[in-house]
C-alpha cells in the first residue's frame, strides 16, 4: 500500500474530498482516476473547458453541455476552493470572525465558477425541493437570515446538525447550495475533525443524508436532530480511519466496556 504523510497525504485526502462530495451529490460513482484526469493543467484539456464555457455563454439556450466536462469542472471548482480554505496541515487554525455571508457567498462564486449563473448571488425566485413539495425560504428574507444564522454561528456556535438543517432551508443559492452547507461545517468543525470531511458514507450515501435532513426540519412534529448528528459524527469518524489507513497508523479497538 502507499503511504503518505504530511503534506502528501492532505494531496490525497483533498482529492479524494472532490470525488466523495460529487459522487453523493450528483449520485454518480466517480474514480479517483477520473479526478486525476480533471486536475491534470494539460493545455489541451485548458482549451477545451474554454470552449465549453465559451459555448454556454454564447449559445446558452440551445447548448446541451458534456458531462464529462461538467463533472470535470465540479472536480477542478471544489478541489480549489478546498485547498484555498483550508491550509495543508492538520488542525488549521481557522478564525471564526471570517464565518460571514460574504465567506459563504465567496464559496458559492468560486463552487458555481463556469458551472453556475449568477454565482455568489442569493436567490431571487422561489424554488422548492424536488421530492417533498417543500417550499424554501422567500428570496426577499435570505440576506436577513443568513445574517442572523451566521452571527449566531460566530457567538455561540453548539448545534452542527441545526446549522446544516437551517442553512438547506434557508436555500440561499439557486443551486450548489450543498457543496457549501458541506464546506462551511468543516470550517466551523475543523479545529475537532483534524481535517475536512465530505458528509460520505459509501454508495448509499445520498438516500441516508436526505433522510436524516428530512427527520432534521424543525418545521416537522418528529423533529430529530440527533438523527443528522449521527449521521455527521460517522461521517468524521470514516475519514479519520481512512486517514489513518492511508498514513498506515495502527488503529485500536477504542470500546469501552460497561
Amino acid at each position: 500500500m502507499t503511504r503518505y504523510f504530511g503534506r502528501d497525504t492532505l494531496t490525497f485526502h483533498y482529492e479524494n474530498y472532490a470525488l466523495e462530495c460529487i459522487s453523493s451529490e450528483s449520485d454518480v460513482n466517480l474514480s479517483i482516476d477520473f479526478v486525476h484526469k480533471s486536475l491534470k493543467k494539460s493545455w489541451f484539456h485548458k482549451i477545451k473547458m474554454f470552449l465549453n464555457w465559451s459555448c454556454r455563454k454564447i449559445f446558452t439556450k440551445c447548448f446541451i453541455p458534456d458531462r464529462s466536462l461538467s463533472l470535470a469542472k465540479k472536480v477542478q471548482n471544489i478541489h480549489k476552493v478546498i485547498t484555498n480554505t483550508f491550509p495543508p496541515v492538520f488542525f488549521p487554525n481557522l478564525s471564526i470572525e471570517y464565518f460571514t455571508p460574504s465567506f459563504a457567498q465567496q464559496l458559492h462564486r468560486q463552487i458555481g465558477n463556469g458551472l453556475i449563473n449568477n454565482a455568489g448571488q442569493y436567490r431571487t425566485r422561489f424554488v422548492m425541493t424536488a421530492q417533498d413539495n417543500l417550499m424554501y425560504l422567500a428570496p426577499d428574507l435570505i440576506e436577513n437570515r443568513m445574517n442572523e444564522l451566521l452571527r449566531q454561528c460566530r457567538e455561540k456556535f453548539e448545534r452542527t446538525e441545526c446549522f446544516l438543517s437551517y442553512f438547506l432551508l434557508i436555500h440561499p443559492f439557486i443551486n450548489g447550495n450543498g457543496k457549501v452547507a458541506r464546506l462551511l461545517l468543516n470550517y466551523l468543525l475543523i479545529r475537532f475533525t483534524v481535517v475536512p470531511f465530505s458528509l460520505y458514507i459509501g454508495t448509499k450515501t445520498r438516500d441516508v443524508y436526505l433522510q436524516c435532513l428530512r427527520e432534521a426540519q424543525w418545521y416537522q412534529d418528529s423533529f430529530k436532530p440527533s438523527v443528522l448528528a449521527s449521521f455527521i459524527l460517522e461521517c468524521i469518524h470514516m475519514t479519520s480511519y481512512n486517514l489513518c489507513v492511508v498514513m498506515d497508523i495502527e488503529i485500536q479497538d477504542s470500546t469501552i466496556e460497561s
